[in-house]
């Protein structure tokens, strides 16, 4: 049984065995070989330098046979990066983070920022491209945040979740292009997969179109599926759109107040269309069920998805993010001046007599100040830490609102490839589990193993 997760391409000491085929030179990539590099001070050396070890009872788990492990043959299919450096949202958001570059500061601040997941890190990336000095802070040993992996004593990662990359992500997809890593993204054929509960091992597909621009392609896709929805809910469900097409990005908006299960209401829309899509689909945004999710959240999914033709074509990293996208971020930062501190816990935000941030207090009793101060981290963590003084001011009372949601992810190894799987991420359709996808055939540092769900 092998890992479920991302194996790194950079560095594979210690686990050489994964690689190689007949000869001494490490491969990965469906056979490319990869080149040798050294890893930064931050990297993920041979072992657990940046991550936890994971430590499991022998008892409880069988040993994963790597000697036995034969080679497969299998063949690689890419399909292309989409055309998104045209849309309207790339060249904003292209625009806008070269503007951070255009007028430098006179005088350069210190930015503490707390917390290393890609809200940190691309703050910091930033701000350090604006000209200032950030100083990153994260509590633990690891990079990434909710895109955090950690590695094994076998030298196989875990990551925390299933991470999907779509072409409607234009900050996202800008700033692989300005790290220069936009090979690191598999794209996908342009479809959605669900499962089909009542027929196991089956699956339903909505497919795009490359021949026909937004948003026919994606009505198309829905026409052509007669699987999921009847001709009668497809109609209803188009019917009950046509307010937020016509009424726009301020349509949108005004339905923060309203869940995904009463829009569906208000609009007319059969409870089946819920069950059947929307239940994914609010699980896969929010890890929460249609009756509590805002529906404004799946309206700006839908949005972009119906008004962009690569919209909704996703990507798969092709590794371990901490190291296929989190170091380059970091590397960047620090080329500019910028710092990254692992191991730096939060104890207390210590304030000035006017109520203003004078610094941030370590666990290990170091003091770090700044000119300006960031918090990038989940909400709960602010919340323990928010100043007594702060705590009745309006703009901090609005936390109390939001909470946090506890998510479980899963990984499983099977000892031989599974038949019914995809090259692809899948919707599970299912009230517990959200999407899921066989690793061993989306990654293809991953191909020659056998079955990985994640």
């Amino acid at each position: 049984m092998y890992q479920v997760g991302n194996v790194s391409a950079l560095n594979s000491r210690g686990q050489d065995n994964v690689f190689k085929l007949s000869s001494s030179k490490r491969w990965g990539k469906c056979g490319c070989q990869l080149g040798a590099r050294q890893p930064s001070l931050l990297s993920f050396v041979g072992s657990d330098s940046m991550g936890h070890k994971l430590k499991i009872p022998a008892a409880t788990v069988m040993a994963r046979p790597r000697k036995d492990m034969s080679p497969l043959k299998v063949v690689c299919i890419d399909y292309p990066r989409p055309e998104l450096e045209n849309t309207t949202n790339f060249l904003e958001a292209a625009a806008f983070s070269a503007s951070f570059c255009t007028s430098p500061p006179t005088k350069p601040l210190d930015i503490v920022i707390a917390g290393a997941g890609l809200a940190g890190l691309s703050t910091a990336k930033y701000l350090a491209d604006a000209g200032h000095r950030p100083i990153l802070l994260e509590a633990r040993d690891v990079l990434g945040g909710k895109v955090a992996a950690w590695k094994d004593d076998d030298g196989d990662w875990y990551e925390t979740g299933l991470h999907i990359f779509f072409g409607a992500y234009p900050n996202v997809q800008n700033l692989f292009g300005e790290l220069g890593i936009n090979d690191r993204l598999q794209w996908k054929e342009h479809s959605m997969t669900f499962a089909m509960p009542s027929k196991p091992g089956e699956f339903s597909r909505f497919d795009f179109p490359e021949v026909l621009p937004a948003p026919l392609n994606g009505i198309w896709a829905i026409l052509k599926n007669n699987e999921m929805l009847t001709w009668t809910e497809k109609v209803k469900f188009a019917i009950g759109l046509l307010p937020a097409i016509l009424g726009g990005q301020q349509y949108v908006e005004a339905q923060d107040g309203i869940t995904v299960k009463d829009w569906m209401k208000k609009q007319g829309v059969p409870d089946r269309v819920t069950d059947e899509v929307f239940i994914a689909m609010s699980k896969a945004l929010n890890f929460i069920n249609p009756d509590e999710l805002s529906m404004q959240c799946i309206l700006i999914a839908l949005n972009r998805f119906l008004q962009e033709k690569h919209g909704s074509k996703m990507a798969f990293l092709d590794g371990n993010p901490p190291e296929r996208l989190c170091m380059p971020i970091v590397d960047h930062i620090q080329s500019r001046g910028g710092e990254v501190r692992l191991n730096s816990r939060i104890k207390r935000i210590e304030l000035n007599e006017d109520g203003t941030v004078n610094s941030f207090l370590l666990t290990n009793g170091s003091v770090v100040q700044g000119d300006a101060f960031v918090f990038a981290t989940p909400v709960d963590i602010l919340k323990l830490l928010l100043p007594n003084e702060w705590k009745d001011i309006p703009y901090f009372t609005k936390l109390e609102k939001l909470v946090g949601v506890p998510v479980i992810n899963v990984h499983i190894w099977f000892d031989r490839k599974l038949k019914n799987t995809s090259d692809q991420l899948l919707f599970s359709r299912s009230p517990l589990l959200s999407v899921y996808a066989d690793m061993s055939v989306t990654c293809k540092v991953l191909l020659f193993f056998s079955s990985l769900l994640l």
